[in-house]
């Protein structure tokens, strides 16, 4: 009872890690792939111009500042952005002679461009780690062999388009090459003892 109660609150602790909140201020223009050119678009029927102040890296470093943006009629002014190798939330200040007069908007750079894959990501350990279990609770080699394959598949996703929440590539790939060692030890080992000793 003890182990399953520590248990329960070590991965607890690993899953409240993950989350990261982030300051909501100003309106997000959504999620972009790293490397990706992100078109920054401001909208004002008065404006006769709109400037960027400055867009942060987010180290909180500054990126670029004093940007005229490009008029392209109607009240649309536009900005194409493209030193995105940062995985995080970009800030972007400006101003002009119209609307609002001043506007903070952020965008998010992740490896694969989605945002909010980390409920799916957790969903997903919590099936695998659930075949797994009932692999060792019922003795069956076939289940934890399922369940392993899986976390391998896991890892594959994780290395290859990310999970949202982590701020580096480091942690990514760390997470990603642990759950394809651990899933390939589990499948491994379940095919020597069905090979074996059934």
């Amino acid at each position: 009872m003890k182990r399953n109660l520590f248990l329960l609150i070590f991965v607890g602790m690993m899953l409240f890690s993950l989350v990261s909140a982030e300051e909501e201020i100003g309106k997000s223009w959504g999620a972009f792939e790293q490397g990706e050119e992100v078109r920054i678009v401001q909208t004002c029927s008065d404006a006769t111009y709109i400037n960027i102040s400055s867009i942060s890296y987010p180290n909180s470093q500054t990126a670029a500042t004093n940007i005229n943006m490009n008029y392209l009629g109607n009240g649309e002014f536009y900005y194409v952005f493209n030193s995105t190798e940062q995985l995080g939330r970009y800030d972007v200040r400006g101003i002009s002679d119209g609307c609002q007069e001043t506007f903070t908007q952020y965008f998010v750079i992740t490896p694969s461009g989605f945002a909010n894959t980390l409920g799916f990501y957790i969903l997903m350990l919590i099936i695998m780690g659930s075949v797994i279990f009932i692999g060792f609770y019922l003795q069956d080699a076939w289940f934890v062999i399922l369940g392993g394959m899986g976390l391998i598949m896991l890892g594959i996703y994780s290395i290859n388009y990310g999970v949202a929440g982590f701020k580096d590539m480091f942690m990514t790939w760390g997470i990603g090459l642990f759950e394809i060692a651990v899933g390939a030890i589990l499948s491994i080992q379940g095919g020597i003892q069905k090979m074996y000793y059934d």
